[in-house]
Order: structure tokens, then sequence, then C-alpha cells
């Protein structure tokens, strides 16, 4: 099959899966001049007619200031075989800044994270200037997949970036619709379309820590079959992800009682089963929708039987819970205890606030009413490790 369908059949699979693109949408495409934001403005622009689609590519590329920058065989190709108009944006101090952050950190390279945090910035400052609302970048499945390994060596966590982000600053959308094609589909597009792109000149090209892994990754595929397939499969298979984390149980009392966060679906359904079973709760049916709050859920056991259920709506500075009405007091007040000891040992300052009705029997709290049913909890934590001892 010819790569140019299987990346049309991957941009629309992508698109379905993430509601990539809509009627009406102005997008900016990231051009680099590149192998891959070439064949992606190359595929948009037929994926746009076949998909019946109403939405306008606005291809822009930034000046870094790199020496032998030059676009002119780009910019023509681009108005000959698309009819699109490239945009050159200026970005021409980048290159001298990140030469200063070079000498100032005492590095062989240039900072590639401060210039991708600059070239974001300047693209996303455009397509507001324009009323777009969307930014596109070729991103791919082997940046995906190298993206993941580098988080997990260089930064202890299991990610990658995502198809689609929402920028609330910006009020930009950043779209990804190559995220299930590989770079080699890439690769063959180019010769069999005879598309035209330019080789990289940014000096770091080639001796990053991302190339790096790339040839460790090509090696792993080579001798692993299946292996690439797979780990596109790790990114997708929530079913079976299973990490420490998601067996986490916090002891509350010494009789058994303890609690452990709601992270996989048979657990949440489970909670959802119980919250239905065991009728109203204070918050857990409350609406709470700010934007930026994460939502968590919890759950109590004891002797391996649910108790009772807690939700948590937090942005790292203000967290709100609520808890089911049939808690006993004890335990929501053991709960409390632990979870704000918890966090504050992670976050300080930290405002915790609760959804209750009935604040009779937290008075160690010393509780500041916000408004009908919500209340600021206000304690030392110095005096916790006291409080809990009293209650077991």
């Amino acid at each position: 099959m010819k790569a140019l369908r299987i990346i049309l059949a991957s941009i629309k699979k992508a698109d379905e899966e993430f509601n990539l693109l809509n009627d009406n949408d102005k997008v900016v495409i990231g051009i680099s001049g590149g192998k891959d934001s070439m064949v992606l403005l190359y595929s948009l622009a037929l994926y746009k007619n076949y998909s019946h689609k109403k939405f306008e590519l606005i291809p822009a590329i930034i000046d870094l200031g790199f020496p032998s920058f030059n676009i002119e065989n780009i910019k023509n190709y681009i108005k000959s075989h698309m009819n699109l108009d490239l945009e050159v944006l200026d970005g021409k101090t980048v290159y001298p800044i990140l030469k200063a952050q070079q000498d100032l950190q005492n590095t062989p390279h240039l900072p590639c994270s401060i210039c991708s945090k600059m070239k974001k910035a300047i693209i996303n400052k455009y397509a507001n200037k324009i009323k777009a609302n969307k930014v596109s970048f070729a991103h791919h499945l082997d940046d995906a997949i190298e993206t993941l390994f580098l988080n997990e060596i260089y930064g202890g966590r299991i990610s990658t970036f995502t198809p689609k982000m929402f920028l609330e600053n910006e009020k930009i959308t950043f779209i990804r619709p190559l995220i299930y094609v590989k770079e080699q589909t890439i690769k063959k597009c180019i010769k069999e379309e005879n598309i035209m792109f330019e080789k990289s000149n940014c000096p770091n090209d080639g001796i990053t820590k991302r190339a790096e892994i790339k040839d460790i990754l090509n090696s792993i595929y080579t001798t692993f079959d299946g292996s690439h397939d797979n780990f596109l499969n790790i990114l997708l298979n929530k079913e079976k992800e299973d990490l420490f984390y998601n067996h986490y149980e916090k002891l509350l009392d010494h009789k058994g009682l303890y609690y452990n966060e709601i992270i996989d679906i048979p657990s949440y359904n489970k909670y959802l089963n119980f919250i239905k079973i065991y009728g109203k709760t204070y918050g857990i049916l409350k609406k709470f929708n700010k934007k930026g709050f994460k939502k968590q859920y919890f759950m109590y056991y004891k002797n391996g039987k649910i108790r009772g259920a807690i939700e948590l709506n937090s942005n790292l500075k203000d967290f709100y819970i609520s808890t089911t009405k049939y808690i006993s007091k004890k335990e929501f007040k053991l709960f409390l205890f632990k979870f704000y000891k918890e966090l504050y040992l992670k976050i300080n300052p930290i405002n915790l606030y609760i959804y209750i009705d009935d604040i009779s029997f937290l008075s160690e709290f010393n509780l500041i009413k916000i408004k009908k049913d919500l209340y600021l909890v206000n304690i030392n934590p110095i005096d916790i490790e006291k409080l809990l001892k009293k209650l077991n």
C-alpha cells in the first residue's frame, strides 16, 4: 500500500478518536521545512478534500535566526503544489538567546527545552493574531514513543505528549494529526510523492538525547519483532495499565480501616455502584466544574468491605473534599487528619475545604465557613499526630 494512503487513513483514525479537526477550524500548521512537517501539510491538504470538513490551513515557519536559514524553495513548493502561502514568523532573537544560555549553563549544546518553549510562544502569538483556534505540529508515533522513554529515564514518570491539548491561557488547541504515523512511513511518502523538504539547520540536529533514544529504540525494533506496535499499545491500553500506585492502601486505624484512591476501571465501577446503592452524598452529586481542577475518588475499606467514599477536587493549591453521608464521623475525622498531614508534607501552603452540613464533631479543625455547607479547614499540622493517637 502506498505510504500516503496509510498516512491519510491514520489521520482519519486520529481525527475520529481524538476529535482533532472540525468545521470552521482555522489551523496554523507549524512548518520547519523538514520531512515530517512537509508531509503533514501535504496530507492535511488532501484530507481536507476527502473528509468533507470545512477547515482552513495556514502554514507558518519561524525564522529562529539560525545560520543558513533559507525557505524560498519550500515557500515556492507549498504555493505551487498546495496553493497555500507560507507565513514567515520573526524569531531571529531566539538563536542569540540560546547561545547566551549555552554559555551561561556551560553546556556543549543549545538548550532544546528553551527553544521549544520560545517556538510555541511565537506560533501561539501568531495564531491569536489571525484568530486561529488551533495549532498543528508534525509529531508522529515515533516521537511519542521516544518522549515516553525520555520521560521515564530523565523525568521518572510514565507520560508522553497528547494528541490534543487545550492551552487555557492562549485559548489555543494543539493537535497532532500524525500521532498514529510511523517515521518510516513518512520517509516512504517523501520518496513516493516526491515531496520537497529541507534538512534541519539546527546546530543540535542528530546530537540530542532524543537522537540517542532513537538509536536505542531502532535496535530494539530490529531485535524484537512486534515491539514497535506494542509500544503504541502501551499508550492506548488503559484497561491493562497496572503499576504500584494502583495498589496503595493507607491505614487509618489499627482495626483494619484503610482507604485507597480509585484509579483502575473495575474499582471505579465498584465505586459508582456503591454510590448508587447507598444514596446521596454531599459532594459527589454536586457539580464541581472549575477549570483546571482534577477529580480524584477514594474508597474506605474495613476487612475488605467497602465502608464509604470520598471525592476530591484540586488544582494543587486548593483541595475540596466531599464525603458520603453514611461514613461514620470518626472515620471521616480520621481521613481528614491523615489526608491533611499527607498534603501538608508535600505542599505548603494549602487550602483544604470540605463540604459538610454537620460540623459539630469537627471542633478540632476550627472550620471557617465560606458559604452554606462549605468550610475551610484550619488546623496546625503539628497537632495532627496527637489527635490521631487520641482517635486510635
